[in-house]
């Protein structure tokens, strides 16, 4: 058992070292050597659950959202209390535009841990995205209250605010992100953007 345990956390160490250097392909190889691995469900269970996450997570990066997709579901059937696993499912079904099947998965998410501010963050862009622009918004808000100093939060609710043409309410919320992130030319250029559509109308 022991001489199983040491090659299996060889392999990890050696998926980590290839990630780290961004040498995706070959920590991906090594994944599915692991996920290969006769037995690994009763041998070492955790493993087996570990392996398909890192694998979802190098799938993701690599846009294979179909195959990560199916990694991710097994690890949430290895272990359905991670609420982790539930929130990147949320989060790859949101990048495919499944927005129904995304705000499932992110509910689940928040069932385990709930008031987790980057699970709502993206349950209210996703809820906003689906089209219940009032519901996404009031979401976002509970975000933001929640997580003070993340500004991709108050980013994304000033996106949404001017979707609903709500320049003055988007434009403190840009305030305020500039204030956690004054050299941010990306926040600078787009409170801009918004000032101009203001002063058009």
């Amino acid at each position: 058992m022991s001489s199983h345990k040491n090659n299996i956390t060889g392999l990890f160490t050696q998926a980590d070292q290839f990630s780290r250097r961004g040498q995706r392909k070959k920590a991906i190889k090594v994944y599915r050597e692991i996920i290969a691995v006769p037995g690994l469900r009763k041998k070492d269970a955790l493993a087996l659950e570990l392996a398909h996450w890192g694998l979802a997570e190098l799938l993701i990066l690599d846009r294979n959202t179909v195959e990560a997709e199916k990694h991710l579901l097994i690890a949430i059937e290895l272990n359905p209390l991670e609420a982790n696993y539930y929130h990147q499912l949320g989060s790859l079904y949101s990048y495919m535009d499944r927005f129904e099947d995304a705000m499932v998965q992110l509910k689940k998410s928040l069932d385990i841990r709930p008031a987790h501010p980057q699970t709502m963050h993206l349950l209210g862009w996703t809820v906003f995205m689906s089209g219940d622009q009032k519901a996404g918004r009031q979401i976002l808000e509970e975000a933001s209250v929640l997580d003070e100093c993340d500004t991709s939060i108050f980013n994304d609710l000033a996106v949404c605010l001017v979707e609903m043409r709500l320049y003055d309410e988007a434009l403190k919320h840009l305030d305020r992100a500039l204030e956690l992130d004054p050299k941010n030319q990306l926040l600078q250029s787009y409170r801009q953007m918004v000032m101009d559509k203001k002063t058009s109308l």
